[in-house]
């Protein structure tokens, strides 16, 4: 059993090293851990706070890459609107540097929580698309 926990651990650590040319210096760069075990999952359900309304509640399920320039296909659901469903794909290191800044927001806001949301480079760069 310890090997197994051992052999996830030494993995996750590979894909830190990984990805850490790509996101090392970016702001919040000490949550690369975070940010890797976020994208490994594959799927995010969050909340986008809009300024003056009710939050909007997605998921965004994407394939992780093995490398980080590999293409990351992603689907963002938008879950009380039907139909709305957005395909696109990025680098995989992109996805992790939106989790950076995620783990980062985070790390500044302790207990009490609101659902995750994407950082506002994602909502630009998605629908400026």
């Amino acid at each position: 059993m310890e090997t197994s926990s051992h052999h996830h651990g030494s993995q996750s650590q590979k894909q830190v090293s990984l990805f850490r040319p790509y996101c090392g210096a970016a702001p919040g760069s000490n949550h690369l851990g975070d940010a890797v075990a976020m994208f490994s999952r594959g799927e995010l359900v969050g909340a986008r706070q809009i300024q003056d309304g009710q939050p909007i509640a997605f998921s965004l399920a994407w394939q992780p890459g093995q490398l980080p320039a590999d293409p990351c296909p992603c689907t963002l659901t938008v879950n009380p609107i039907p139909g709305a469903c957005y395909q696109f794909s990025v680098p995989s290191y992109q996805v992790v540097l939106w989790f950076l800044e995620v783990c980062h927001s985070r790390a500044r806001h302790p207990g009490g929580q609101p659902p995750a949301d994407m950082p506002q480079s994602f909502w630009t760069q998605l629908f400026s698309a």
